[in-house]
């Protein structure tokens, strides 16, 4: 892609009222990353403004796509690398005003590229890492060069695997490689590739550095801390797989900016990774007082999707309310129902202390039910899992994407340092550019269950014509269900276009044309 030309009426825009950017001069997104930083100290919400604004306009606007779900099908054409084709669906994806994704492929693949070049420069020094993330890497390292205990490293230390640390200068002289590509005012942006605050005593890059401790379980689930005489403080901890949830305990007024607490880990992340780790370590329980209440997600009512089933009361629009995490183990439901069957919610109740006794209602039956934290033998209650369950199963989640140390499958239990997992592609299956992310952006339970959507050939499963399907549709489901023997199940899957085993569809269609011959 070369540039051609120059767009005519380009003008001044002055950003915020304070950040000047000449479009016929200046590189806009060059001019935006630089003034941000020494707003960051002046205004921090202008500054928050132009990080947003680099994101977003850097790269979210030509990946821009809005899905709509039409009542009735339409032949779309989509296209998949080198394949493309038709297909008949309610389904379609609208690209925003500025979509190119040509453009927004080379920007991901640019960051890929820095990330695997990190990497690179890691392994030349005979260096290794605990996680990275898509802009960063946790370097092992110390002030001096030491090893480290671990299995699959490429040392022996008495006869056990290990690993080496980079030293502290080892790790800054890679950071002042990668600055030489620093495309910035140096003025401004002093470093592309910085050691984190938080390798300081108190996070202060004008105190001396410190020795941070790492516990990874996966890529995104780790935890930075120290070690003194008074134990184990954490620093840092994540909170992927457990940001999704609704705080157990409220935040506390610490008179800070909106902004600046939005930066900090909750606190009750912080104490469940407390608990985890004196679980893990054998030290002293210190169990905090939330463990115990039900695991909650906070929605806001935003979709139409709920109003089109039997919405309550006191679920207005735009309204906020609770979708407890069921128990998928024993009794959690109640009798009779399953996921696909019971979709309950709450009123939306701040006071932690009501959430074990809130009523709500499925959402698919309009019967209200109770929540109890203990299991009813007569299964007429909701069980949620607790947020107890939810952390003794959190250090228990395998890493999938890499392999363990002796080339298998990571398991719950394994340790060590993980090796490369090789990917081989059977079958390429073109499927739509949102998929299960609906739940993120505050909708509906229904967003809740996975939704591909696959285009082109299901492989060894068939889909009826929409034709066909509408012509069914008019039988009904019971009768359906009584003439073909089929579960109610596989007769909406049919129904409603998904893919079934090329047997049963013989079997559907030749039952269901009988009855509308």
């Amino acid at each position: 892609m070369v540039a051609n030309g120059r767009q005519a009426g380009l003008q001044v825009t002055n950003l915020a009222g304070m950040v000047a950017v000449n479009p016929r001069k200046d590189d806009f997104y060059k001019k935006v990353i630089e003034q941000r930083i020494p707003l960051k100290a002046k205004n921090k919400t202008v500054a928050d403004f132009l990080k947003v604004l680099a994101n977003s306009g850097s790269y979210g606007l030509f990946v821009e796509v809005n899905t709509e779900t039409n009542s009735k099908e339409k032949k779309v054409r989509y296209y998949s690398g080198e394949k493309s084709g038709t297909k008949f669906t309610n389904y379609v994806e609208k690209p925003g005003a500025w979509y190119f994704p040509p453009l927004a492929s080379l920007i991901t693949s640019g960051g890929r590229l820095l990330l695997a070049m990190l990497e690179k420069c890691v392994h030349n020094l005979s260096g290794s890492y605990l996680f990275c993330d898509t802009d960063s890497m946790c370097i092992v390292g110390s002030k001096t060069k030491r090893f480290v205990p671990c299995a699959g490293g490429q040392f022996k230390i008495n006869g056990r695997d290990a690993l080496r640390t980079l030293t502290l200068d080892q790790v800054k002289w890679i950071g002042r490689k990668f600055n030489k590509l620093n495309p910035y005012d140096p003025d401004l942006v002093r470093e592309i590739l910085k050691i984190e605050d938080i390798n300081y005593v108190d996070s202060d890059p004008h105190k001396p550095y410190r020795q941070l401790y790492g516990y990874a379980v996966s890529a995104k689930r780790y935890a930075l801390f120290t070690e003194s005489r008074k134990g184990i403080s954490i620093e840092k901890a994540s909170g992927h797989g457990l940001g999704d949830l609704f705080a157990p305990k409220e935040r506390r007024d610490t008179g800070k900016d909106d902004a600046d607490d939005e930066e900090e880990t909750p606190e009750w992340v912080l104490e469940a990774w407390e608990y985890l780790f004196r679980k893990e370590f054998k030290q002293p329980p210190k169990e905090p007082d939330w463990l115990g209440l039900p695991a909650m997600m906070r929605m806001v009512m935003t979709s139409p999707n709920v109003m089109r089933n039997r919405r309550p009361e006191w679920l207005a629009p735009f309204n906020f309310f609770l979708f407890p995490l069921i128990s998928e183990v024993g009794a959690g439901y109640p009798a009779g129902f399953d996921k696909s069957t019971f979709q309950f919610i709450v009123p939306a109740e701040t006071d932690r202390r009501k959430w074990k006794q809130l009523k709500g209602i499925n959402l698919l039956d309009g019967r209200i039910y109770q929540i109890s934290m203990v299991s009813d033998p007569r299964q007429r209650k909701v069980t949620p899992d607790s947020f107890q369950i939810i952390l003794n199963e959190y250090l228990g989640k395998p890493e999938v994407k890499s392999l363990a140390p002796d080339g298998k499958p990571c398991e719950a239990d394994t340790k060590g340092l993980l090796r490369r997992a090789a990917i081989v592609a059977k079958n390429l299956i073109p499927v739509g550019k949102e998929t299960d992310r609906h739940w993120e952006q505050g909708e509906d339970p229904s967003m809740l269950d996975p939704k591909i959507q696959i285009f082109g050939s299901s492989g060894k499963l068939v889909v009826a014509d929409s034709s066909e399907r509408k012509r069914w549709a008019k039988i009904g489901i019971r009768q359906l269900m009584r003439a073909t023997s089929l579960t109610q199940k596989t007769i909406y899957s049919i129904l409603s276009g998904k893919g079934v085993r090329p047997q049963t569809m013989s079997t559907f269609r030749a039952v269901a044309d009988s009855l509308t011959a």
